[in-house]
């Protein structure tokens, strides 16, 4: 992805950085499905090819988004952890999925985490980001 080398609008410049779609799906994997394994990003059912993760992933850990935690023994064993500039987006991620809620009739309300929105945003959350009580603000 080419990134403009530097902007005073706060829109692109955060587009610059999660604005394009796997972006966004890798960022919402991480944050809403605590996922943090190359493996577990391919299993996503929107089928993200692997040479667009890995640069996806390298593009995330360079924006300050996700730290990359290398595997002691095995490259299988790296983990993607995200940062607190990363946690900051909670908001951004909860906006998009109300607007889609909203606007997508195809939206699947049987997933638990979207009647968990729509009833208790606060709740979810304070949920969600204890999976990252590790991460210090």
């Amino acid at each position: 992805m080419k990134k403009r080398t530097s902007t005073v609008c706060p829109i692109v410049y955060a587009l610059d950085i999660w604005g394009d779609p796997w972006s966004l799906v890798i960022l919402r994997d991480v944050l809403i499905h605590n996922k943090r394994y190359y493996r577990e990003f391919l299993a996503s059912r929107e089928r993200i090819s692997t040479n667009i993760l890995s640069a996806r992933l390298q593009s995330l850990v360079e924006a300050g988004l996700l730290v990359k935690i290398e595997g002691e023994t095995n490259r299988a064993q790296t983990m993607y952890r995200p940062t607190p500039k990363a946690l900051d987006l909670f908001p951004v991620v909860f906006a998009i999925m109300h607007w889609g809620l909203k606007h997508n009739p195809n939206t699947d309300m049987s997933i638990p985490i979207m009647q968990e929105l729509i009833t208790d945003e606060k709740g979810l959350e304070q949920r969600l980001r204890r999976n990252f009580d590790d991460i210090a603000p």
